[in-house]
């Protein structure tokens, strides 16, 4: 299944694929959020270094499933594909070399101006 996804989300999926971490972290804005794993990680260089730690040394792969854009999006538009600012929940199917794959994940993304300000991962 392909789902079409913002610029900066789908950056976010296909750097990860390609192992281009600082690709990653450009998909965020230079003072974004990042909560994953019990772990806040702040701004671009942590980013990258978080990103190249989980998904480099996991070789994680992921199968995105679902997105919505979230209700309380104040923008006209709602398509999960166009939205600039606002929340965008995305659900992937997580597989690699860690205990418990595959795992299905939910992804709460924040856009502010396309990029990406804040990273929920659960």
């Amino acid at each position: 299944m392909s789902i079409a996804l913002p610029a900066a989300v789908a950056g976010f999926y296909d750097h990860c694929t390609a192992r281009n971490f600082a690709g990653v972290a450009a998909c965020f804005s230079q003072d974004a959020h990042v909560y994953d794993e019990k772990q806040n990680i702040d701004g671009h260089a942590a980013i990258e270094k978080w990103i190249t730690h989980a998904i480099g040394s996991t070789g994680a792969v992921h199968a995105v499933t679902s997105a919505a854009v979230l209700p309380d999006h104040s923008a006209a538009d709602t398509s999960p594909a166009t939205i600039t600012n606002g929340q965008l929940r995305v659900t992937a199917d997580v597989s690699g070399n860690f205990k418990g794959s595959p795992v299905s994940l939910t992804y709460l993304f924040t856009l502010q101006a396309g990029k990406i300000t804040a990273l929920e991962i659960g």
